[in-house]
C-alpha cells in the first residue's frame, strides 16, 4: 500500500512541476516579449514576479515528487 501511495504522490508532483514548467514559461516568455520589446520600459515587474512563481511552482513539484520517492521506499522497522 505504501509503494502505491509513494509512486501516485510522486506522479502528481511530476505533473504539477512539468504543468508549472509549462504554463508558467509561457507567461514569463510573454512578459519577457514585453520587457525586450520596449528596451527594459514595461513588463519588468511581471516578468520577476512569473519567473519567481514559475521557479517557486518547479521546485515544489520536484520535492513533492521527491517525497513521494521517500514514501515508497521507506521502510518500517516495526513492519511485521
Amino acid at each position: 500500500m505504501r509503494k502505491i501511495l509513494g509512486r501516485t504522490i510522486q506522479v502528481i508532483g511530476w505533473l504539477c512541476a512539468g504543468w508549472f514548467g509549462v504554463a508558467g514559461g509561457m507567461f514569463t516568455a510573454v512578459y519577457l516579449m514585453g520587457f525586450i520589446g520596449t528596451g527594459g520600459r514595461e513588463a519588468g515587474s511581471e516578468l520577476v514576479l512569473a519567473l519567481g512563481v514559475t521557479l517557486g511552482g518547479v521546485l515544489v513539484g520536484l520535492l513533492v515528487a521527491k517525497l513521494g520517492g521517500w514514501v515508497s521506499s521507506y521502510n518500517s522497522r516495526f513492519e511485521a
